[in-house]
């Protein structure tokens, strides 16, 4: 189970295209910033049970870019601030994913940015204990191009994953 994904993933796409069963949970299926999105997405994996849950919150309020235009101002500070606080939402229900996994003998798997503060706050203190930390660049693992001029772009990744295969 994909989620905080586009409809067009390549993740859930490459996982069918392999042959294994494999589903999106996106802002199409329900807004997780909601109690009722948070609700519906509950009830997928109370139903389906998936294996794994490959999970990428917004990087967004967490990026090395958001942090360099929240510097310019207190009103940009402030308004970045208010985004974060907006956004830790996300990082409690990737915790209460990650403990209903394990508790199931399944695996969570955290995506964010290398450059995201994201893994940095003290709430996930718990998901750095029980997880394995992989770092990759999406320009070797992905073969991800600017569309312009066809050259590699550096992209570097983490993922925290509770599987030990790795």
């Amino acid at each position: 189970l994909e989620v905080f994904c586009n409809p067009q993933s390549q993740l859930t796409h490459q996982c069918i295209q392999l042959g294994h069963k494999a589903m999106r949970f996106g802002l199409a299926e329900g807004d997780l910033q909601t109690p009722e999105g948070r609700q519906k997405l509950f009830q997928v994996v109370l139903k389906y049970r998936p294996r794994h849950i490959w999970f990428s919150p917004k990087c967004g309020p967490w990026s090395g870019w958001s942090n360099l235009n929240g510097s310019k101002s207190i009103q940009a500070w402030d308004e970045l601030q208010a985004s974060r606080m907006k956004h830790l939402e996300q990082i409690a229900l990737g915790v209460v994913l990650m403990r209903w996994q394990r508790a199931c003998g399944h695996h969570l798997h955290w995506e964010q940015s290398q450059a995201s503060l994201m893994f940095k706050l003290p709430y996930l203190r718990e998901i750095h204990q029980h997880t394995l930390a992989v770092e990759f660049d999406m320009c070797t693992a992905g073969d991800l191009k600017d569309p312009q001029n066809g050259k590699h772009i550096k992209k570097g990744m983490t993922v925290l994953t509770t599987s030990p295969r790795v």
